[in-house]
């Protein structure tokens, strides 16, 4: 009688330990993935709270809860240089002009003053001596042009007309508070009626300028607005 042969060994599956390799690599990638989708998510709402004009504003405002709007905006690392959401800053007044939609600078800020104080001066300006466009809210450097220079001197045969060499800078950096394109009071003439915003000690300084030659505005760049303040020409006190 033949010997049985023995039955083989039966496999049995081993339950991979933690320190396989491929399922070390495995859970490692997971957690990069986890890692690289939060930083993504996170840096794709880096938007940030802050306040914008609700309408035109002219230089020279003093800010209402109704000038200002929250709005939601992407500014990376120029964050810092706007007026975030938060307390409004509602009684500041503005150095500059802002458009509608435009964002608060906090350099567009100063506190509320004392000489915060304006006059409204209607202006004749010729026709051709002002900028086209020109709008409520722009400022506006005001110069005058002497009229004895708009006529050739009858010493002086040889001088031209309309020499600008004599041109004075009356007013810098003025608020255009409107333009009357109709003509206004001066309906008929060749002038337009600009209404300037000065403050007081500003006002003899412009009507003088106004008696004594042709008027000139010449409008100031919206990047390149100041602080509102008006300067004198050399020989007026400040």
């Amino acid at each position: 009688m033949s010997d049985t042969p023995a039955s083989p060994r039966a496999s049995r599956l081993v339950s991979p330990g933690w320190l396989d390799g491929r399922l070390v690599v495995g859970v490692l990638l997971v957690l990069v993935s986890v890692v690289v989708g939060a930083r993504v998510l996170s840096s794709a709402d880096r938007s940030t709270l802050v306040y914008a004009a609700t309408r035109d504003l002219a230089a020279g405002s003093v800010l209402a809860a109704d000038d200002l709007e929250q709005v939601r905006v992407r500014l990376f690392d120029n964050a810092d240089g706007y007026v975030a959401a938060g307390q409004p800053p509602v009684g500041y007044v503005l150095r500059r002009g802002l458009g509608r939609g435009e964002l608060v600078p906090r350099q567009a800020l100063a506190l509320p003053r004392e000489d915060v104080d304006y006059r409204e001066v209607t202006v004749p300006i010729d026709v051709g001596h002002l900028p086209p466009g020109l709008t409520a809210g722009s400022q506006v450097d005001v110069w005058m042009t002497p009229a004895s220079l708009g006529k050739p001197s009858a010493t002086e045969p040889g001088a031209q007309a309309g020499d600008p060499s004599g041109a004075q800078l009356v007013l810098q950096g003025v608020t255009v508070l409107a333009v009357r394109a109709d003509g206004g009071a001066f309906s008929g003439s060749t002038s337009v009626p600009v209404v300037l915003q000065v403050r007081p000690r500003e006002v003899s300084a412009l009507v003088s300028a106004m008696s004594l030659g042709r008027i000139d505005v010449v409008r100031v760049p919206r990047g390149a607005e100041g602080s509102g303040r008006l300067d004198l020409v050399a020989g007026e006190d400040g």
